[in-house]
């Protein structure tokens, strides 16, 4: 995961992209609503805004472009940016969609109930 993320954020690097929204696929119960709604919350290239569910942090998450190079160096293994998150938890704009969608992952076969 963390390297997909440093592959991601380094190609955006070369665009005049001002954010990048990250959704896992894993999560098929997180759809277009909840992407439109942590979207809205983009303020300025220091953004960072969640999905919450239950004000529980999840995805989809955005990161402001200025952003990037910190959460390049903390992504690492399977973490992700979950360690740059717990250590700017304060700055996190969260936005409830437990309403528009949910956040479960699909990674085992008993899983699949989910989509039942």
């Amino acid at each position: 995961m963390g390297s997909s993320l440093r592959l991601g954020l380094a190609a955006l690097t070369a665009t005049d992209a001002d954010a990048a929204l990250v959704l896992l696929v894993d999560q098929p119960g997180i759809g277009a609503e909840a992407v439109a709604r942590v979207r809205l919350a983009y303020r300025s290239r220091m953004s960072l805004a969640a999905a919450s569910y239950g004000g529980e942090r999840s995805h989809p998450v955005l990161f402001g472009a200025d952003r990037w190079t910190g959460i390049a160096a903390a992504a690492v293994g399977d973490q992700g940016a979950r360690s740059y998150l717990r250590e700017h938890r304060d700055a996190i704009t969260l936005v409830e969609c437990s309403d528009v969608a949910e956040a479960y992952d699909i990674d085992t076969s008993q899983d699949l109930k989910h989509l039942e």
